[in-house]
């Protein structure tokens, strides 16, 4: 009997290994989702290259620097793959050199805090920050007459994380609200073009190709330039009317197709590819093989023997198209949308059922690589739900609408005053005069999106 068993199982162990003997041919799916759009932006137009070298040592035009620096990755990739220490050197080199912000602008977060209020009682500091910054501000300034965004890097979970310093977004926020509470009716009119071309550079990059961080963090930045226009509009001492030449077109929504960010599931899928081809890379295989330790070495054997790259990447790049034709649905339509795709994965997905012994490393990876909420979608439309409802409140100061009005006010106008996903009007709370979106995102706690008419 334990003879028997014993031969049942080795049996069971051939078949299973002839299964995964093969490899299926890569799919024109994955083929198509594996080759990124062409980049439609000249080299000094492109707004990536120049957030690369934003903080560049040099004296050159930070584009330059930006190319130089995506350009060593790029080149350093495959090096980083047989030695991840030449990315921690490479980052390491950057860091040295790079130009460093110089003091302290740590007034709390742009989505949490006022910097409206906050510059009130720092004004002091602002001018001396901006002194002591001034390069780095006027080259942020810079940023904001490029036209284009295109992520230029080779696609990896190595490649450089490319975000503007914190406390320079701080700082560039603080002097706008400075002008505009101390400057001339001249400087404040300035000061309110600095924040639209602000507000522009931010929509140029969640429209642009990217990966999803890039488009988070341009919802964010998008998010916090709102709250210090909201917070103006709606401080007792503002003169709205006397600044109507820059406020409409400032406080004007974008179009709601603006917030799709489909594209960046694309770039997303390009990611995880790389990753596939870091497992299956010929030097990683002969190091795994390498090993000292015999157990570990059959260990390695069996794990390359059931991952599958082709039939991996199949795979991925089906839900990654799902992802994107959601991400690039109407917003009214997106609830809909989404119980389709739930659905959808859910009939495709990889199960524990015996089609799941075929290639089932590839399978545990792309089901780990499946985002267990669709929050994403939802950051970006609250964002465009917030910057309805900043528009809502400057039309009600401008129009000099009385808090009684407000609900009918409401009523008639349902494209400032409702989510663009599930149509759900604004909040109004006539005790406090309170306007407030209702978000449909999960990271919404503690982040303002309310804006108080009194």
């Amino acid at each position: 009997m334990a003879a028997g068993l014993l031969a049942f199982v080795l049996l069971l162990v051939l078949v299973w290994t002839l299964i995964n003997s093969f490899d299926t041919s890569l799919g024109e799916q994955a083929k198509a989702l594996l080759t990124p759009p062409p980049n439609p932006y000249p080299t000094s137009e492109n707004l990536y290259l120049a957030m690369a070298g934003l903080e560049g040592a040099g004296e050159r035009p930070i584009v330059e620097m930006g190319q130089e620096r995506i350009a060593a990755y790029n080149q350093a990739l495959n090096a980083m793959r047989l030695e991840s220490e030449v990315a921690l050197e490479l980052n390491k080199q950057w860091e040295a050199g790079k130009l460093k912000f110089n003091g302290n602008a740590e007034w709390g977060s742009s989505r949490t805090s006022s910097i409206w209020t906050i510059s009130k009682s720092h004004r002091q500091e602002i001018t001396a920050l901006l002194t002591s910054n001034q390069r780095l501000y006027l080259r942020y300034l810079s940023l904001h007459h490029l036209h284009g965004y295109y992520e230029t890097v080779r696609p990896s979970p190595m490649a450089p994380l490319v975000v503007v310093p914190q406390p320079l977004r701080t700082l560039f926020l603080a002097d706008v609200a400075n002008r505009i509470q101390s400057g001339t009716l001249q400087q404040q009119r300035e000061a309110l073009f600095d924040l639209q071309r602000d507000l522009q550079m931010w929509q140029t990059v969640l429209k642009g190709d990217g990966t999803l961080i890039s488009k988070m963090l341009a919802a964010a930045y998008l998010h916090g330039d709102l709250i210090l226009l909201a917070d103006f509009i709606t401080d007792p001492s503002s003169n709205v009317n006397s600044l109507d030449e820059a406020l409409g077109p400032l406080s004007l929504p974008f179009d709601p197709k603006d917030f799709r960010i489909g594209n960046a599931f694309a770039a997303e899928f390009r990611v995880s590819a790389s990753v596939y081809e870091t497992i299956t890379a010929p030097n990683e295989m002969a190091g795994s093989m390498a090993s000292s330790n015999w157990w570990n070495r059959v260990g390695n054997a069996l794990g390359a023997h059931f991952f599958k790259p082709n039939a991996t990447e199949n795979m991925a790049a089906a839900i990654a198209a799902q992802r994107i034709e959601l991400g690039n649905s109407d917003p009214a339509r997106f609830n809909l949308n989404l119980a389709a795709y739930v659905e959808w994965l859910d009939r495709n997905e990889p199960h524990l059922a015996p089609a799941f012994l075929y290639n089932p490393i590839g399978k545990i990876l792309v089901k780990l690589a499946v985002p267990s909420n669709d929050g994403y979608y939802l950051r970006a439309y609250d964002v465009a739900a917030y910057q309805r409802l900043v528009y809502l409140a400057y039309q009600l100061k401008h129009q000099h609408i009385a808090t009684a009005d407000v609900p009918a006010f409401l009523n008639a106008h349902p494209n400032w005053s409702t989510h663009p996903v599930d149509g759900k009007p604004f909040r109004w709370n006539p005790e406090t005069a309170e306007l407030t979106v209702n978000t449909l995102g999960e990271d919404t706690r503690g982040r303002r999106f309310s804006v108080n008419l009194r």
